[in-house]
């Protein structure tokens, strides 16, 4: 009887053991050793539990941590996270997982100003063109860049900067068989994460978000073959306000769609394919 009694209360003592959190030194201990570079922390809120599916009790607990990271060249890292531990039975102790970080700050770095944001875009555009356009293959040609109206950027949790602006630029495109195509031009917003990098904020990737194209350029087919595209000449041969493929030395803006249509109904040879099918040409925008 004594034997079990004693088995009952070290599972009870065991128990009561397990759920105890880790204290507020332990856990800021975890926290520096798995991010490496914190100079100071501090716990916030209290602990949060939480369930995973697959899970009958609590299997995971959470505890708020602010954290600076150390100087480099004077420039450091406000961080929000939250210490993440685990258990596997609910009479195990709690054992650290992870630090997750919710929203960070770099403080100490040069702002950029809007022509810092168009050079390092045009940058990206000269060296990675990737990085701002993922089919730049279909890019004829860029117009223009522009932050000219920047508001104060948004962050997310990783501390990357978000600028808003927008890109002006002629993309390829086909819309009919047999061959019937061109150039559109768009004017769209882009978002610019700009990030630490070294001792300097940098444009590091630009999203380009959606837009309608404001105008149309159609081009017979060995024109628009012939076009060149990002990647295949440096940059700087392709970008400037007037697209030499669109804009007339006259000053006239754009080859207007209703002119092809013409020099088409003018050839002999549609004439005549009209005429002997007796059906019009039905046309499908893609």
């Amino acid at each position: 009887m004594k034997i079990l009694t004693l088995v009952i209360a070290s599972l009870v003592l065991h128990n009561l053991s397990a759920q105890q959190f880790p204290n507020d030194a332990k856990v800021l201990e975890d926290v520096k050793k798995y991010h490496g570079k914190i100079a100071t922390a501090e716990v916030q809120n209290e602990w949060k539990l939480e369930r995973e599916a697959g899970y009958n009790f609590s299997n995971m607990a959470k505890r708020v941590v602010g954290t600076t990271t150390q100087k480099e060249n004077g420039i450091s890292k406000k961080i929000i996270g939250l210490a993440i531990y685990t258990r596997s039975s609910s009479v195990d102790s709690w054992h650290f997982s992870r630090y997750f970080v919710t929203g960070s700050e770099v403080t100490g770095a040069k702002s950029l100003t809007a022509d810092d944001l168009v050079s390092q875009t045009l940058e990206l555009l000269r060296n990675e063109p990737i990085k701002v356009f993922p089919d730049y293959q279909e890019i004829a040609w860029v117009r223009n860049v522009s932050f000219a109206d920047m508001a104060a950027p948004t962050t997310d949790r990783t501390g990357d900067l978000i600028y808003r602006g927008f890109i002006e630029f002629e993309r390829k495109f086909t819309a009919y068989y047999p061959f019937e195509g061109g150039l559109r031009r768009y004017r769209s917003p882009i978002e610019a994460y700009v990030r630490l990098s070294g001792s300097q904020m940098k444009v590091a990737v630009v999203s380009i978000n959606f837009s309608e194209p404001i105008r149309e350029t159609w081009m017979k087919e060995k024109e628009y073959n012939g076009l060149p595209v990002l990647g295949s000449k440096p940059f700087d041969e392709l970008y400037g306000n007037k697209c030499p493929y669109v804009d007339k030395k006259s000053g006239e803006n754009e080859i207007k769609s209703d002119s092809i249509s013409t020099e088409k109904e003018s050839n002999p040879e549609e004439k005549k394919k009209k005429k002997t099918f007796g059906l019009p040409k039905i046309k499908i925008k893609g």
